[in-house]
Formats: C-alpha cells, sequence, structure tokens
C-alpha cells in the first residue's frame, strides 16, 4: 500500500509535466505572406502588393527575406518606399544573360529583404513592388523566410508548407490591390477575406487550439486526481478497537 501512495503523485506530476509541455512541443502559428494579385496575365512589367502578416499574438514580426525563383529570372525589382521599413533586392549574376526588349540582362533579383520596422501581432504590412519582364506563362513561387523580435524564425517553401506564389496565363483575373498600412489580419477561411489570403493560410491557429483546449483538459483532471489523493492520505484511518481481555477472580 504505501508503494501505491508513493507511486501515484509521481504518476500525477508525471502526467501534468506532459501535459505542460503540449504548448512547448506545438509548432509556432505558421508566417504568412500573401501576393495581390497572384494571378495575372503574362508578359510586360507589374506592381503588386506584398502582404507581410504576423499571426503570432506573443511576439512582433522584425524581418522577411522572398527568394526568388532560379527560373523564370526576374531582371527588374522595385520597392516603394514604407516608413520605417528597409527594402533591399539582392541580385545574383546571370550566366549566360539574356536579352530582354533588345537589352542584354545580366543580374536578376535573387532575394528581396525587408527589415527595420516591426508587424505587431495579428496586423500585417503591405509593401509595393514592382516587378518584370514576366513570364508570358507559368508560375513564380517564393521561398520565405520570416524572424520575430523573440528570436524566433520561420521558413517555408513550395514543397515543405504554403508559400506565396503568382501564376501567369492568359485571360487570368487580376483584383485590385488594397491601399498600404497595418490593418487587422483576417481569420483563415473569413469569407471577406481575400481570396489569395485564404488560398495561403497555413490552419496553425485552429491546430494551436485544439491541442491547448487538450492540454488543459489533461491538467485539470491530473491536478483533480492529485488533490483527491492528497486528502486521502490526510484522512485519518479509523484505529481498530483494543481487544478486550476478560479477568475473572477465582
Amino acid at each position: 500500500m504505501a508503494h501505491r501512495r508513493k507511486a501515484l503523485p509521481r504518476i500525477l506530476f508525471a502526467l501534468l509535466t506532459a501535459v505542460l509541455g503540449v504548448p512547448a512541443l506545438t509548432p509556432p502559428v505558421a508566417a504568412q505572406v500573401s501576393i495581390v494579385p497572384d494571378r495575372v496575365d503574362g508578359g510586360g512589367t507589374r506592381t503588386f502588393a506584398f502582404r507581410f502578416a504576423n499571426e503570432r499574438a506573443d511576439t512582433k514580426a522584425t524581418r522577411l527575406e522572398l527568394v526568388f525563383p532560379r527560373t523564370p529570372p526576374v531582371a527588374y525589382v522595385k520597392v516603394d518606399p514604407a516608413p520605417g521599413w528597409t527594402a533591399t533586392v539582392r541580385p545574383r549574376p546571370l550566366n549566360p544573360p539574356i536579352e530582354v526588349g533588345g537589352k542584354v540582362v545580366r543580374e536578376a533579383a535573387d532575394a528581396l529583404v525587408v527589415e527595420g520596422g516591426a508587424v505587431a501581432p495579428r496586423q500585417f504590412e503591405q509593401f509595393l513592388v514592382t516587378m518584370g519582364p514576366l513570364p508570358a506563362d507559368g508560375r513564380l513561387p517564393f521561398e520565405a523566410t520570416q524572424t520575430f523580435a523573440n528570436g524566433l524564425v520561420a521558413h517555408w517553401n513550395q514543397t515543405t508548407s504554403p508559400a506565396p506564389v503568382i501564376s501567369f496565363g492568359p485571360g487570368l483575373v487580376a483584383p485590385a490591390a488594397e491601399p498600404a498600412g497595418q490593418q487587422p489580419v483576417p481569420a483563415a477561411g473569413d469569407a471577406t477575406a481575400p481570396a489569395d489570403q485564404a488560398a495561403q493560410s497555413t490552419g496553425g491557429p485552429p491546430l494551436a487550439l485544439l491541442w491547448a483546449a487538450f492540454g488543459l483538459a489533461l491538467a485539470v483532471i491530473a491536478v483533480a486526481g492529485y488533490r483527491a489523493h492528497r486528502r486521502r492520505l490526510r484522512a485519518p484511518a479509523a484505529e481498530p478497537e483494543p481487544e478486550r481481555t476478560e479477568v475473572g477472580v477465582e
């Protein structure tokens, strides 16, 4: 019995520790970048709105790096100024060079980095990016790395998780970009959210909420079981009745 009394608190403590560790094992809410428009007629030069969102609730987002695909190369990238932010376009050499519009192009965009500012929790910052020449058809997929103020770094690409992509082709509708500025991030699946944001959502928040609810339920069970066990230990045990000894008088 004594062994069982010692083992039960250990089991409850282990269960409680495992439950409290669930949030640490739950992956952070995925980073998000959406592009408006994300479907356009190909060719020429066009301006896009790149939305840098922070879906976390506990820290600010401070840096975004977008890596351009090797093919097709994009020779010209220009970012409109945004208050508090610095935008840098990192080039890469083209070997062999390509000819575009009668001109020889020897460099293409390798990556776009925006940093120096901060996106508050559940907000997004919008950057207007002009690019060209664009392919006549096909896709322009990006890899993205998002850095947060608490040191967390999230990376995603086309194979491991949803990442931003622009599709090109004749007859594709191009929705108008909204004005720049910080606005609340629409919830995933919200009927009022733009179609591109719904497509880029990774479904992180619902999964995190389910894990949190599950962990809270297990924590309540563990604490209630431990308290019941302590009460049983404190309850005084019934003392056995003393044996009666009859004394006879001879």
